[in-house]
């Protein structure tokens, strides 16, 4: 009995893996290779859609309970009002899951032998991509603010930047210059910032 579940077990992990990969990639490291810095997104981002689930769950269970007494009972004021505080919560948790998946999502890995960046698939919302750079391939690191206001906020406060990585360089304006074909990596540290630079152009 006991084989017959751990072989069942295994091919739940062997069918959920690439499904899992498609969202949550895993890198692949090449033999001997050694991990000299690992960025994620700063912890504030992973600590605002745990609030914000905790949040939604606190209005819809309760909601969904009175709802379903409110049903029971025939009153369609109470109905509505649990009705929409329900969908309300919902709107929470879903906002808190998806913006969890999104900071286990970014991930930039140097290594003693390349970049390896993890990062949301433009195309496909939800999923994530792995991409591998030969070190020494990027060009520019530049700083910025981000463009959503509460971030920014965030980031003026802990001094967090987003960091703009680039392979081709700035282009050079009459009002001033721009990175030229960016990532925008969100949310990072002040330290890893300067850890980066060291390893990049160090």
């Amino acid at each position: 009995m006991q084989r017959v579940v751990q072989n069942t077990l295994d091919v739940l992990v062997r069918v959920t893996r690439p499904f899992l990969q498609s969202f949550l990639p895993k890198p692949r490291y090449l033999a001997g290779e050694k991990v000299e810095q690992i960025i994620q997104m700063a912890d504030y981002r992973a600590s605002v859609p745990r609030w914000l689930g905790i949040a939604g769950a606190c209005l819809f269970v309760p909601a969904l309970v009175i709802l379903i007494f409110a049903l029971i009972a025939g009153t369609e004021t109470v109905q509505f009002i649990a009705g929409t505080v329900g969908v309300f919560g919902l709107v929470l948790i879903f906002k808190a899951v998806q913006d969890s998946l999104l900071y286990h999502q970014w991930k930039f890995i140097v290594t003693d032998k390349r970049f390896i960046l993890i990062t949301p698939d433009p195309d496909r919302k939800g999923f994530a991509d792995a991409i591998y750079l030969k070190g020494g391939k990027i060009q520019v690191l530049d700083t910025n603010l981000s463009k959503n206001p509460l971030w920014g906020l965030f980031q003026l406060t802990r001094g967090t930047r987003d960091v703009m990585l680039s392979m081709s360089g700035y282009e050079f304006k009459e009002t001033g210059a721009q990175v030229k074909g960016g990532l925008r990596f969100p949310d990072v540290s002040p330290e890893d910032i300067e850890q980066l630079e060291e390893l990049i152009f160090g």
